[in-house]
């Protein structure tokens, strides 16, 4: 219990660390749409940071593919979800699958989820954040191909202790956007934001939101020593317990 109550407050710290800001955009992208998309982001952020991070090594060396793969179909998401935000066309083009594809969905029913899902998704597979030594261990026992009940009970509250400052911040946006002031231009903020998610993953094709993490980590290592929680002698010994 004292790992999993560690990693859940050092995914929470995470978030203040150098490595969240590039993919702030991507974040940022959840303040616009649907009412349920920062619901759907949360959802396939967890959901795929927690696989990824415990069977991306598996599934690499299974069907023999370069780990680079995975990111190029993030991107390939990532503008396409752009795209469909920046031109209103695409967009209709894109609700009018969804509801032919789900029934239960009405044409026009913008609540957004299934979109935010595909976005959060994308978020799980570009997060790289500075590790600490639980979630370093984790990641030692999944390449090592064991993955145990304490691996994916501690990235899983990691992933949600960074997943709840993320909506925190998604919610906060919404509602200065939902102002009575800006509630006219809404239409035009989703654009602009569309249009910032292409640039940033045309940004991922030549390698920038690495070159920056890694520019930001050299300027501000101060901020990494969030991981001070995960390194007391009482996590560490219980580290050594769990990790052969």
């Amino acid at each position: 219990m004292l790992l999993l109550l560690v990693a859940f407050l050092g995914g929470l710290l995470t978030v203040l660390s150098p490595c969240v800001l590039p993919v702030l955009p991507v974040l940022l992208s959840g303040t616009v749409g649907g009412r349920a998309r920062p619901a759907g982001i949360i959802t396939g952020f967890i959901g795929s940071f927690v696989l990824l991070t415990l069977f991306l090594a598996s599934v690499v060396s299974a069907l023999n593919l370069s780990p680079d793969v995975i990111r190029w179909v993030a991107i390939f998401l990532l503008l396409g979800f752009g795209l469909t935000l920046a031109v209103p066309w695409l967009q209709h083009r894109f609700e009018l699958a969804m509801s032919r594809a789900l029934p239960q969905r009405r044409p026009g029913d913008r609540d957004g989820f299934l979109g935010g899902v595909l976005v959060g998704v994308t978020l799980g597979v570009v997060w790289t954040p500075c590790v600490g030594p639980i979630l370093a261990s984790v990641t030692t026992l999944a390449l090592s191909g064991q993955v145990t009940g304490f691996a994916f009970a501690a990235t899983l509250a990691y992933a949600v202790g960074v997943a709840l400052p993320m909506l925190a911040v998604m919610l906060g946006g919404r509602r200065l956007l939902h102002r009575p002031a800006l509630l006219g231009r809404l239409g035009q903020l989703q654009q602009v934001f569309g249009a910032v998610l292409v640039v940033f993953a045309v940004g991922m094709v030549f390698g920038v939101d690495r070159q920056v993490q890694t520019l930001l980590v050299d300027r501000l290592p101060a901020l990494q020593q969030l991981t001070f929680l995960e390194e007391t002698d009482a996590v560490q010994r219980q580290l050594q317990q769990q990790i052969p």
